[in-house]
């Protein structure tokens, strides 16, 4: 496992929780480390209960923004000395390691006094990892910064409740976990593979069997990318019968499907095929800029999910936690965040890789918020998508 270690959180001590806690987070390790080399290596008061994020994707207005600013501050001025004292933040995160170094960076620089240190690893390793240390009682980490992993330990009762003060001026909000990043999912194509007439004018019409053969497919079974992209247009649509017609059409098109989302780029890129289903905004913007012949369809509306820092139920820094995520969704933590080519989870905050930017004005993106998807994808999976794509 490639991976940077920076913590000695170790200790071992007795306790178990309930077995009832563990299940889901024990389904939804069955179903994504079956496809682990497709991952990119991306204390509070009580538990969080169950809750899904609610969408909002409109852009602020400047009195949103300006209230958002005076909370952080407020709540900046609150924490800091609470957390210098604690003097440390462990976090465990999917995101790359030259990304974290520049971000924890940014925030001791911005907050002196607090050490700032981080475990690398893919999410079904940070989910076994927590679940461990859980079970052990262990105050072993801060903040847990990815995207599957903290909804899922959520539901396994690891994770503490915590409600971001800047809430108003996010594009996904969860009320017990923050949202700091988005994952922003493109329908994208290789500008010299097909004609500009000839695109799909929306993520359903690619199962048009006209496009037979010519789809790089993400794995709808591995909890990645189109999962999520599943989940998203299902809750949309709310018609079961127009689900399972999109679904069926993307199995006809009789496509290998893939475990890698940057792998099946690059086989976009290349020319292997000609539109890929679906790829990540930022890494289609950065091809772009670098003269590669791809491009997204920006009358699509994007996809849209969350990407948080979420506060270990057992941490041995929650203030120095909850300041880390406050942080991070100010205007100078999105701007740490976007200067590494991850997306801002602001609908106020503008850069090349927003929304707002990047997509015609007024679009309004799919918003993955279903719960069940969210805290138990396997699950999620075998109840809405197994049954016509393994039928």
């Amino acid at each position: 496992m490639n991976y940077v270690k920076e913590t000695d959180s170790t200790k071992e001590v007795n306790g178990m929780v309930k077995k009832t806690t563990l299940a889901t987070a024990i389904a939804f390790l069955t179903v994504v480390c079956a496809s682990q080399a497709g991952w990119t290596a991306e204390k509070a008061d009580k538990a969080a209960p169950k809750v899904a994020p609610k969408a909002d994707p409109k852009p602020s207005a400047p009195n949103a923004t300006a209230k958002a600013a005076k909370a952080f501050e407020k709540v900046s001025n609150e924490l800091y000395p609470k957390a210098k004292q604690e003097g440390n933040l462990i976090i465990y995160s999917v995101w790359d390691v030259e990304h974290l170094r520049a971000i924890t960076d940014a925030f001791a620089k911005r907050y002196p006094g607090i050490k700032a240190t981080y475990w690398q690893g893919r999410n079904p390793e940070i989910v076994t990892r927590v679940l461990t240390e859980f079970q052990g009682g262990q105050a072993s980490v801060d903040s847990i910064l990815s995207d599957n992993a903290p909804a899922v330990l959520r539901a396994a009762g690891a994770m503490a409740s915590y409600e971001t003060v800047q809430k108003d001026v996010l594009v996904l909000h969860d009320p017990t976990i923050p949202t700091v990043s988005l994952q922003v999912q493109a329908l994208t194509y290789n500008t010299k593979k097909i004609k500009p007439g000839d695109l799909p004018k929306s993520w359903e019409e690619v199962a048009n069997p006209k496009y037979k053969g010519m789809v790089a497919l993400d794995d709808p079974m591995r909890a990645g990318p189109l999962s999520s992209m599943l989940a998203g247009l299902k809750e949309q649509w709310k018609d079961d019968a127009r689900f399972n017609r999109f679904l069926k059409g993307l199995k006809a098109l009789n496509v290998p499907v893939h475990k890698s989302t940057s792998a099946m780029f690059r086989l976009l890129v290349s020319g292997e095929y000609a539109i890929c289903m679906p790829a990540l905004l930022h890494d289609v913007i950065a091809d772009k800029e670098k003269g590669t012949p791809v491009d997204y369809i920006k009358s699509v509306p994007p996809v849209v999910f969350p990407r948080a820092a979420g506060v270990y139920a057992k941490a041995p820094n929650p203030n120095a936690a909850k300041l880390f995520a406050e942080w991070l969704i100010s205007e100078e933590g999105q701007k740490t965040i976007d200067s590494v080519g991850r997306e801002s989870s602001r609908n106020d905050f503008k850069s090349k890789t927003s929304i707002e930017m990047a997509f015609p004005k007024g679009t309004k993106a799919i918003p993955v918020t279903d719960k069940l998807f969210l805290e138990d994808p396997k699950k999620w999976l075998d109840i809405n998508v197994k049954p016509i794509w393994e039928g």
